[in-house]
């Protein structure tokens, strides 16, 4: 697909950190080297800051937000499809839209649909009533169904650019979560590299700046030691589950606070 000069520039904006996925992975691979140019500690804890600020929507234009609404959840060949529909909150109805979408196997995002329009229900649709318009529709106001074939924890990063980039909505889906809850508070990892090489820890429910006991576990490694929640009782932290000769492994994460304690287990690599 050819992008416009705007769309490149809005993209290149997008992905003016996104050498970290390549160049997370290449260190990981050689950790080992010291000469290494790529620190994966620094690598993963930018990609996992860059993921949770898109969670938040902390780049989207003030007033903005989507409400992704599952319309099919089903398996296909033994693997999980899920559609979905998405709503749009706060956006002009008069303006076009891209979408961007930045997968766990990408160096950062691009363009995959481009002309989609906001209906008067604020529903995502193909107008195809002009080519700007997404003309290839198969009919008017054809409804945008994002379509996924999601690993296990696996993110689904996306963003709505409008043509004249004075809108921007960035929204994510994770289809087949792994989360865990205790007494009001939940745990939750997520993939962000394809062999789950790097995790994004998520944590929510606990009291504004308790103190937090975190513990995981791969096969002899361990890690045992105290976060703090932040002024709305979350926590978010990168994870380094791969352990060194292993090809494959299971991590176990323990997340207590004064009232409860979720705790899970996810498995990593081929």
């Amino acid at each position: 697909m050819v992008l416009n000069g705007r769309i490149k520039g809005l993209i290149r904006w997008l992905c003016s950190c996104a050498f970290v996925l390549g160049g997370f992975l290449s260190a990981t691979r050689a950790q080992q080297n010291p000469t290494s140019a790529v620190d994966p500690v620094q690598a993963a804890n930018k990609m996992a800051t860059m993921t949770h600020d898109w969670i938040k929507g902390k780049a989207s234009s003030p007033g903005t937000s989507v409400d992704i609404r599952e319309t099919t959840r089903a398996k296909d060949g033994g693997r999980l499809i899920v559609k979905y529909n998405v709503y749009v909150n706060g956006a002009s109805k008069d303006q076009t839209y891209t979408l961007v979408q930045w997968p766990t196997n990408a160096p950062g995002p691009s363009e995959i649909l481009r002309g989609l329009s906001i209906s008067v229900e604020g529903l995502l649709v193909c107008a195809g009533r002009t080519p700007e318009q997404c003309g290839e529709a198969n009919k008017k106001d054809d409804p945008v169904n994002l379509t996924f074939y999601p690993a296990k924890g696996e993110i689904q990063r996306l963003a709505l650019i409008s043509a004249d980039h004075d809108t921007k909505v960035f929204f994510a889906i994770v289809p087949d979560p792994i989360v865990q809850k205790d007494k009001g508070c939940s745990l939750e990892v997520i993939r962000l590299t394809p062999k789950f090489e790097l995790a994004l820890i998520l944590a929510k429910g606990f009291q504004p700046g308790e103190e937090l006991q975190f513990t995981s576990n791969s096969y002899t490694e361990s890690q045992d030691h105290k976060q703090i929640a932040d002024s709305l009782g979350e926590y978010s932290s990168a994870l380094l589950p791969f352990v060194k000769n292993k090809r494959a492994g299971k991590t176990s994460l323990t997340l207590k606070g004064a009232s409860c304690g979720p705790a899970l287990s996810f498995e990593w690599g081929e």
